[in-house]
């Protein structure tokens, strides 16, 4: 990942991501023969965002940083449960809108209306996870057993 003068890492990375987002975009839109490479280009950022690289660090009991890494790890298993039911939901509503008949049922004769159908079902499926308690608070325990292991990780 590239320093970018006067921007914190953090915005730094996600700025990458977001960048390598475009990237995989226009390589969708336009393939070409290095469009093999995106998906781990668009990663890459990511994981080097939340990477922990430097735990524990030095002054940081084994113990304690363990307790860390466990809040951490748990943390991010839930937001991922989460996240997978989400796309659970979207399939099985995507599943049900195909299978419906009569009047219910979505005419697709093209595949702008199954894309168009598609985002309907996986917007809806996403909304019913993020606008629960449960997600808010997965997201601020992550968000907390992250900041928690960076603070960990400077002490010393």
């Amino acid at each position: 990942m590239s320093a970018t003068p006067g921007v914190a890492p953090f915005m730094a990375a996600w700025l990458e991501a977001q960048q390598a987002l475009t990237r995989l975009a226009a390589d969708a839109l336009a393939p070409n023969p290095a469009a093999s490479a995106a998906p781990l280009s668009f990663a890459e950022p990511f994981r080097l965002l939340f990477a922990m690289s430097g735990f524990p660090a030095a002054g940081v009991n084994s113990a304690a940083s363990a307790a860390l890494m466990r809040r951490y790890q748990q943390a991010v298993e839930w937001v991922g449960k989460l996240l997978n039911d989400a796309a659970a939901d979207a399939g099985q509503r995507l599943s049900t809108a195909l299978a419906a008949d009569g009047p219910d049922g979505v005419p697709i004769t093209s595949l702008r209306q199954l894309q168009t159908l598609w985002i309907d079902c996986g917007e809806a499926a996403w909304s019913a996870v993020a606008h629960r308690e449960e997600f808010a608070q997965a997201q601020a325990e992550l968000l907390s057993a992250w900041v928690a292991m960076r603070i960990a990780g400077q002490a010393g």
